[in-house]
Formats: structure tokens, C-alpha cells, sequence
């Protein structure tokens, strides 16, 4: 890990904007995330590992980065994380109301976008 990333996963920490994926005593995934209002593209940026500030009180979680593992079991894993995190994010944040996901695979941008209650 470079002085980017860590000062990067450093302020989404203290922004509580950061969430760790333990198993084992181990961590084996990083999720951070901002929250907002119906403008994504804020929250799509030049340079991945700056911060930007977010809305508190908004609607929609934007994920940001999401690093795993590479466990070749971790895709039979996700669908029970993803339910801890969403209750997580509900109980957390209660004027979430959606997730949004821009996954960058392959030159092509996939949109996930899931209610949260």
C-alpha cells in the first residue's frame, strides 16, 4: 500500500465511510463509500484515492472502493456480507435508502443499484 491509499483509507476511517470485512481475525475485505443525494458523478473522480466531502443526511450510499481477498470462495461469501452490510448501512445511516455500485470491469461500467430496505 502506497502514502495515497493509506492517507485515503485513513480519512474514510475517521469519516467513518470505511467498512472492514474480518474473518478469522483477519481482514479480508475493504469497503468505503460516501453518502449523497442523486449526483454519482461527484463521487467519480480523477484521482481514486482522493476525498471528497459527501451528504450526511442523503439518500443513496455510493460505494467507492470495494477491495477483497482473492479467496476463490469469496463470490459464495458475498450474498452474506451483503446482508450484514446492508443492515449495517440501514441501522447506521437511517435516510439511506438506496445503493449504488459503478463497477469498472474490463474498459465497461456496470451500475448496480439496490434498494436497502
Amino acid at each position: 500500500m502506497n502514502d495515497y491509499q493509506r492517507s485515503y483509507y485513513h480519512e474514510m476511517k475517521n469519516r467513518d465511510r470505511l467498512i472492514p470485512i474480518v474473518e478469522n481475525n483477519k481482514v479480508v475485505a475493504l469497503i468505503t463509500f460516501y453518502i449523497g443525494n442523486g449526483n454519482p458523478s461527484k463521487y467519480v473522480r480523477e484521482n481514486m484515492w482522493s476525498v471528497v466531502d459527501d451528504e450526511p443526511n442523503g439518500d443513496t450510499v455510493y460505494i467507492d472502493h470495494l477491495v477483497a481477498s482473492g479467496d476463490k470462495d469469496n463470490p459464495y461469501k458475498s450474498l452474506v456480507v451483503w446482508k450484514y452490510i446492508k443492515k449495517y448501512l440501514k441501522d447506521k445511516f437511517p435516510s439511506v435508502r438506496l445503493i449504488r455500485w459503478n463497477r469498472f470491469k474490463g474498459g465497461k461500467v456496470n451500475v448496480y443499484i439496490k434498494n436497502i430496505k
